[in-house]
């Protein structure tokens, strides 16, 4: 039996990379896509965006960069999701951070929305915080 020559071995292993590297390229694509359509993500980046001071911020329009799908804190399980978004506007990059819930008969809601700018990395704004609190805080409050 003849072997193969190694210019062929070397073409052989080439083609067979590349294809390899399109493939999870092209499955990583895939994933952000769907993240990206989902509703909790559709309706965490509709918060920032209509969020003045993240606007001013950022400036405006305001962009998605895409999400680290290596991040082991990004999630989506059940009911309960968790996302680390890098984010862009014409002043300013930074990430998003993002809680959200699924309520029955109410779809998906933003519990809690965080922007850290890349200038000012060891501080978060807090662009939304869940109702529950804001309920619970004013509950306290007035009980005092």
């Amino acid at each position: 039996m003849r072997f193969p020559a190694n210019k062929t071995l070397g073409k052989i292993a080439v083609y067979t990379g590349v294809v390899s590297i399109s493939a999870v390229m092209y499955m990583r694509h895939r994933i952000e896509d769907g993240i990206r359509n989902s509703e909790y993500y559709r309706v965490a980046m509709q918060t920032l965006k209509q969020h003045k001071g993240a606007a001013s911020l950022l400036g405006e329009p305001i962009k998605d960069l895409g999400i680290d799908l290596t991040n082991k804190e990004n999630f989506a399980y059940g009911q309960n999701a968790h996302f680390e978004v890098n984010v862009k506007g014409p002043k300013e990059k930074g990430k998003m951070y993002f809680w959200a819930t699924h309520i029955p008969e109410q779809g998906w809601q933003t519990d809690r929305l965080e922007l850290e700018v890349h200038s000012q990395p060891e501080k978060r704004y807090l662009i939304k915080k869940a109702e529950e609190l804001v309920i619970s805080e004013e509950i306290t409050e007035n009980s005092s």
